[in-house]
């Protein structure tokens, strides 16, 4: 068992004092009283301010005593605190001397080598990893050394889980004599800070380079612009983040855009919101917005397209869509008062049209179901033979090789009720600008009626020629 300074000093000054006292006792017994009485009393009174400074010593010593006590208690509670705190901080720490060996390691230093304290004081780098990583280790000490002040580097590590990047803080330690005696090291784990950065650094990127606008905003500012909306407004990103967004927004479209901005700060989205802007140059653009809102920040997240040239072209189309109905609607007054039936075809051969007289020949009022080769209604015979007609020469087909065809004479014999009608077929191709074929256009004249009153007509005139007795012979005889 240790004794401590204080009694140490207590049992010093008990056994001196004892001592003093003995010696005195023993002199005052022997002690001449016949001979020079002064000289006893002066011994006796140097006996007793002995025993007074030995007093004074041992209670000076022991104020010392107590006072070098605190203080080392002191510094012991903070060698704990401090030992402490580098045990439980995430950094890790180490310390060496200038050869290299470790005279300090925090508790997240073994951990990170998967090594005790015991283990590493006293150790090198070189003891305890490949030298190729101790070589890079010690290079980075000896730069410290040579600095003589801290310096800053990144180091890789390799654990279990991948390798991980530290930032190093590396310092010199100075003696009395303001040698350098130790490396001092501190490291931060900024793997996940890098990554974060390096994903920072990948969406500024790509939100610099975006060829659509984005922004972040507050409700009445923007906060952030890219270079798409700074180029596509004219102004530059000082002067849009300078003022109001309301500056640069159309009048007219203020209201409805504000109210825009609460939706958002309500945590609603907003979905193809469309406003106009007015530019550097005075022009104004037309912009389609997507945005949403971070509900504890209050910050706005958009996208912003211009759509300037499509609300032109899409007003153009309509304009078109309104003049080529229009043109539609006349086309179907023509060819609705057309006697005879109209066919337009695709170049699928879909009939795409069809006049009333069309669908009453085929007995069909849906365009879409009607065949523009008859093949499904009708047979088509030749009027002359009464052999089945090629389809390959029906107008429709030569249409679709670019040829017209005029009034091929032909038989129609419904399928379902063996009707006949005897029709004139024609076909041409419609042309686009590019010169390709389009649709082809086929007409039905139905002859029918004509060929019956044709015929009857014949039958007549020869019944009245019987009738009075004209023959053949007679009428070349008189010529």
């Amino acid at each position: 068992m240790r004794t401590s300074m204080g009694r140490k000093n207590l049992y010093g000054y008990i056994i001196n004092s004892i001592m003093v006292i003995v010696l005195g006792i023993i002199y005052w017994k022997q002690m001449d009283y016949t001979t020079n009485r002064f000289l006893n009393w002066v011994s006796l009174v140097l006996i007793v301010l002995i025993l007074g400074m030995l007093t004074i010593v041992f209670l000076v010593l022991k104020t010392q005593i107590k006072a070098k006590e605190k203080s080392q208690e002191e510094l012991l509670r903070n060698q704990r605190l401090l030992q402490s705190i580098i045990n439980n901080t995430t950094n890790v720490i180490s310390v060496k001397k200038i050869n290299g060996e470790y005279i300090l390691v925090n508790e997240k230093y073994q951990l990170i080598f998967g090594k005790s304290e015991e283990s590493l004081i006293g150790k090198t780098n070189h003891d305890i990893l490949p030298k190729e990583i101790a070589d890079r280790y010690l290079e980075a000490d000896l730069e410290a050394i040579k600095a003589g002040k801290e310096i800053q580097i990144e180091e890789v590590v390799e654990q279990p889980d991948g390798p991980h990047i530290y930032l190093s803080v590396k310092f010199p330690l100075f003696d009395t004599s303001n040698r350098v005696y130790a490396i001092g090291s501190i490291s931060t784990d900024i793997t996940e800070r890098k990554a974060i950065m390096e994903s920072q650094k990948e969406a500024d990127t790509f939100f610099n380079i975006s060829t659509d606008s984005l922004v972040i905003a507050s409700n009445e500012k923007f906060l952030k612009v890219n270079t798409s909306l700074s180029n596509l407004l004219g102004y530059t990103k000082e002067e849009l983040l300078s003022e109001s967004f309301a500056t640069y927004i159309f009048p007219e479209d203020l209201e409805k855009t504000n109210e825009a901005i609460k939706k958002l700060e309500m945590g609603a989205n907003l979905v193809s919101f469309n406003n106009r802007w007015i530019c550097k140059d005075k022009s104004i653009k037309w912009l389609s917005w997507n945005a949403t809102s971070d509900k504890n920040t209050g910050t706005l997240y958009a996208v912003a397209r211009d759509i300037t040239k499509d609300l032109l072209l899409q007003e153009e189309n309509e304009k078109r869509m309104n003049e080529l109905y229009e043109n539609q609607q006349k086309l179907n007054m023509i060819i609705e008062n057309i006697s005879d039936g109209v066919l337009v075809a695709n170049t699928d051969k879909q009939v795409i049209l069809a006049n009333e007289v069309a669908n009453e020949l085929f007995g069909i009022e849906d365009d879409s179901k009607i065949s523009v080769d008859f093949s499904d209604h009708f047979k088509v015979i030749n009027s002359y033979d009464g052999k089945i007609f090629p389809i390959q020469n029906l107008p429709a087909e030569l249409a679709l090789e670019g040829k017209i065809t005029n009034d091929i004479d032909v038989l129609l014999m419904n399928k379902e009720t063996n009707e006949i009608r005897r029709v004139l077929l024609s076909g041409r191709p419609i042309i686009d600008n590019e010169n390709y074929i389009a649709a082809v256009v086929v007409t039905i004249k139905d002859i029918s009626r004509y060929k019956r009153l044709e015929a009857e007509l014949k039958r007549k005139d020869q019944e009245s020629r019987r009738r009075i007795g004209f023959k053949k012979d007679d009428s070349k005889k008189k010529e």
